[in-house]
């Protein structure tokens, strides 16, 4: 049945009850403690009461208190019964592992077990049926328990549609309004008579508060002279404060926080010291603090709301305003938003007199056709379109205030033929589902800048995980942006359960709901249960962290002491991150609740999902691993690979990282290092051989020239002596005689500069030896008739050739 929200304390109550229901399953010991009745015996008085229930139901003479006190009961029942079947399990699987170790029973022809044996695979077969047979009865107990729910679920419904949909007194009617001013006249007089009684019947009282007619009043003066300064000085200081630039949202989300706290604070004191000095020392009678009661618990509500929304709309201060609204949409939705609370307080005030001094059903209706109607002309102007205009003047969400424009027509509509209950719970239920809304918004922006704030460099957080496990800026943003969505999921969730409440889901009914989330629920054939998948999540986040810093210390602390290659440094790090992360797959799937024994099958899904076009992947991930077993080729090293060549920068699962010459990251996959040939030209050392190609022409003396090129080899403070320098006559050219100067130097990566180094000393030398380094010599004959080499020669202004020199062309001393 849904039930109408009198205030917001029962949203709150609702919520605390339900989520107390749901945890308390938790606290629940993994073994029985001492004097516990067995699950039999639990079984047998779980029937009995539902039993009972049953009996109490038949009867049908049941009210709305009872029906949700056998609720309550039916879901505490459940709960218990499916925890002790949970806590059961386990038992249970014990002694079937027990069975299977004792192993199979002889068959026929076989000679018999020993005694003791056979005793014991009797007494565990009849423990294990009496505990299979007790989980049974359990499901049964849960079964029949949910057949009740449903029947009492059906009769709250029908109840609720019979009340509200039930004519009333209509507002419109004389009488009606007669009647209530009468009673109200009535109710008051009656107080006035009460409270003269008392005072009459009372001296020392009577004294008390006719001394305070003039204190405190004098009190709460001198209260507001001094609080209120002392208010502005508190937003002024840490509230709207002057910046150079434009605050950020999070500034935003804070001073609205502060100045919200600071405006409820002082206001909500002062009704609680005037509440506390009525009520202290029975200076007032129980009928007058029935009355005081609700009315100062409403106006701390009031100043609440009030203080809160005036923080996040910021009327005046358009630079802190929380949400993308103009001035005047600001100013009149926290006008609006202030009347509104209005109404709920004294409505709820109202509310609580009527039930304590049971008014008339007139009365009552007047009062919500009142409430209903205020609360319906206010959202009419909220729902304006002025207000929900943009910058551009474009109106946003126009299709959800049309809808919204509906059930606030709605709301009177339905009051005046006398339906006043629907008219009530339309207004008071719209109402709170959009307040439930902005609160759900506004804590997700809070979650936000909690995490942000916690990951940022000035946070310990953050500057943990950036010094001391190395996070780099990509990977705060990535867990950035999964906590945020942990954040938000989880307070959309709890607002789904708190609209869920709102509109007439009782706390039992959440628990239910999230126990069988929490604690398992099946899927075909298969339990799920979010608690140890969690839990799993947790244990695999946890061995991540562990297996980084175990990562860390050897590669900061252990490694650097030892004399172990860098290569091989880097390969057992990466095996022990592997590691770390098989083990942390393994942990999260063993605390999840599955049965590592049956991965057998995944792993036969595996085989088919590679044999169909995963084999090149699992090839660059089994070639990684032997790339980090035989280490060919190792982080540092500089290699050739076809076209390719460079240092290796890292080794992953599917690809190396090669980091060429002109600082371009090349990705080779794994399987191609491999299959193909690879040079490494620093496999066993750094030593690396230059070959520099040197030219004469042709009558230089050889001799000189292997001379003069050895020298300038040997002289060189960087060329290694062992192996020393060569100089090989390596051939004659078509132009040139062709030498080559082979020289090594201690470190490959120093191949440049020294070649250049020793080419410019080469060139030196040769230029003192005076030995000639030749240019490219080329024969050209042209091929010219008579006529074609006479305008040839006219063009260039040469005299004519005689006919007996055809085709040649005439010599410098022509």
């Amino acid at each position: 049945m849904i039930h109408t929200c009198s205030n917001k304390f029962h949203l709150v109550l609702s919520l605390l009850l339900a989520m107390a229901a749901v945890f308390a399953p938790v606290c629940v010991p993994a073994q029985e403690p001492a004097g516990e009745k067995p699950l039999a015996a639990q079984v047998k008085d779980w029937h009995a009461l539902l039993d009972r229930y049953e009996k109490t139901l038949a009867k049908g003479d049941l009210d709305d208190d009872r029906l949700v006190e056998i609720r309550t009961e039916l879901a505490s029942l459940r709960l218990a019964a499916r925890s002790a079947a949970d806590l059961a399990q386990p038992l249970v699987q014990s002694a079937r592992d027990e069975l299977a170790a004792l192993g199979p029973p002889p068959g026929e022809g076989e000679p018999p077990e020993a005694a003791g044996v056979a005793a014991k695979r009797k007494a565990i077969a009849e423990r294990l049926t009496n505990m299979e047979g007790s989980m049974k009865e359990a499901g049964l107990v849960i079964t029949r328990a949910d057949g009740l729910t449903e029947r009492l679920q059906a009769l709250r419904r029908s109840r609720f549609t019979e009340r509200v949909l039930t004519r009333g007194p209509s507002p419109l009617s004389p009488s009606v309004w007669r009647k209530g001013f009468q009673e109200m006249a009535e109710a008051a007089a009656a107080l006035h008579q009460d409270f003269t009684a008392w005072l009459a019947g009372d001296a020392a009282a009577a004294a008390k508060l006719d001394q305070m007619r003039w204190q405190l009043p004098i009190a709460v003066l001198t209260a507001v002279l001094i609080a209120w300064p002392l208010r502005l000085w508190f937003i002024r200081r840490f509230g709207y404060v002057e910046l150079a630039a434009e605050p950020t949202y999070g500034q935003r989300l804070r001073t609205a926080l502060v100045t919200g706290i600071i405006r409820t604070l002082i206001p909500s004191a002062a009704v609680l010291a005037l509440y506390l000095g009525f009520t202290a020392g029975d200076l007032v009678s129980d009928r007058v603090q029935n009355i005081v009661e609700p009315l100062a618990a409403m106006l701390v509500m009031f100043f609440f709301v009030v203080a809160f929304c005036r923080a996040a709309l910021a009327p005046g201060e358009p630079l802190w305003r929380l949400v993308a609204l103009g001035d005047h949409g600001a100013k009149v939705i926290a006008r609006i938003v202030t009347a509104m609370t209005a109404v709920f307080a004294i409505d709820a005030v109202v509310n609580a007199w009527g039930k304590r001094f049971e008014w008339s059903v007139e009365l009552m209706a007047l009062h919500n056709f009142v409430t209903g109607l205020s609360i319906a002309l206010l959202l009419l102007v909220i729902l304006r379109r002025r207000i929900w205009e943009s910058e551009a003047g474009t109106a946003r969400w126009p299709g959800l205030r049309y809808a919204l424009t509906l059930l606030v027509y709605a709301i009177p509509i339905a009051a005046l033929p006398g339906y006043v209950v629907l008219s009530r719970l339309l207004a008071i239920q719209l109402v709170l589902s959009i307040g439930l809304y902005v609160l759900v918004t506004v804590l997700a922006k809070i979650g936000d800048e909690f995490v942000n704030h916690t990951l940022s460099e000035h946070a310990i957080v953050g500057r943990h995980l950036r010094s001391n496990l190395e996070v780099s800026p990509e990977g705060i943003d990535a867990l950035s942006f999964w906590l945020t969505g942990l954040v938000r999921l989880s307070i959309g969730l709890a607002g789904i359960l708190a609209l869920l409440v709102l509109w007439g889901a009782g706390g039992s009914d959440l628990s239910a709901w999230l126990y069988e989330a929490v604690f398992g629920f099946k899927i075909g054939n298969i339990t799920v249960s979010l608690a140890d998948l969690a839990f799993g999540l947790l244990m695999f986040g946890g061995m991540l962290v562990l297996t980084r810093f175990v990562q860390r210390t050897l590669e900061h602390r252990i490694l650097p002491r030892t004399r172990i290659d860098p290569g091989l440094q880097h390969s057992i790090r990466t095996a022990v991150g592997y590691l770390g992360f098989t083990l942390a797959l393994i942990t999260l799937i063993s605390a999840a609740g599955f049965d590592v024994s049956q991965l057998a099958i995944i792993a036969g899904a595996l085989s088919v999902g590679i044999g169909m076009g995963l084999q090149n992947v699992v090839n660059n991930f089994v070639s990684g691993l032997i790339l980090l077993a035989e280490r060919p080729i190792k982080v540092g090293d500089w290699i050739v690979v076809g076209e390719t060549q460079g240092y290796v920068k890292k080794i992953s699962v599917r690809a190396t990282e090669v980091l060429t010459f002109d600082s371009a990251s090349v990705f080779i996959p794994n399987s191609e290092l491999i299959a193909h040939p690879v040079t490494n030209r620093t496999y066993a050392d750094k030593v690396g051989r230059i070959v520099i190609p040197v030219s004469f022409t042709y009558g230089t003396d050889a001799r000189k020239v292997c001379e003069t090129l050895m020298q300038v080899a040997t002289a060189h403070p960087k060329v290694l002596r062992h192996p020393g320098p060569f100089v090989f006559f390596k051939e004659f050219g078509p132009s040139s005689m062709n030498f080559e100067v082979i020289a090594f130097v201690a470190d490959v990566d120093t191949m440049k500069s020294m070649t250049s180094e020793l080419c410019i000393e080469i060139d030196a030398a040769c230029r003192r030896e005076g030995l000639s380094m030749p240019y490219p010599q080329r024969d050209v004959h042209l091929d010219f008739d008579q006529e074609q080499l006479a305008r040839l020669l006219a063009r260039l202004g040469t005299p004519q050739l005689s006919p007996a020199a055809p085709g040649a062309l005439p010599s410098d001393g022509a």
